[in-house]
């Protein structure tokens, strides 16, 4: 193992471990006195800062880890199992996100997210996101202009 000072990783983000992985490789670039490359510090890193829920999906792969390239597999595997399929991705773009408490333009950026891998067109990904934002707006207006809820207002 490389003689490293302690490297403080970034906590488990399971509902988008590429880029969990993409914030842990830039850790392991800035270790003190120099980054670390070697496969086996990564994935002892790695393992030791899991999710129990994401190490329970891997648990084959951290139990008989194999003698070449364990990072790289377990990191295959972890994206692969606790990410979202490319199916989920798919369904949920179609679907059309919530808003709920977000920014629209955080809306925008977890759609574009979502159709990244897809090759989604720029112009369909407008249109979806524009369908999601009229939803919004139509059951919005329902709201505010409920008959019965009106009643309530006016104290009958």
């Amino acid at each position: 193992m490389e003689d490293i000072l302690a490297v403080k990783i970034p906590a488990f983000v399971s509902s988008d471990p590429a880029l969990w992985f993409g914030m842990l490789e830039s850790t392991f670039e800035l270790a003190i006195p120099k980054p670390i490359t070697d496969e086996r510090t990564k994935y002892n890193y790695f393992v030791a800062h899991l999710s129990p829920d994401a190490a329970t999906a891997v648990r084959d792969v951290i139990l008989s880890p194999g003698s070449t390239n364990i990072y790289s597999k377990l990191k295959e595997e972890v994206i692969a199992r606790c990410g979202e399929s490319k199916s989920q991705e798919i369904r949920r773009l179609l679907a059309g996100e919530q808003l709920g408490d977000r920014k629209p333009s955080e809306l925008f950026r977890v759609m574009q997210r979502r159709s990244e891998s897809h090759n989604v067109a720029d112009s369909l990904l407008l249109e979806l996101y524009l369908y999601s934002s009229y939803r919004l707006m139509f059951n919005l207006s329902l709201q505010v202009f409920n008959p019965r809820r009106s009643k309530s207002f006016r104290g009958s």
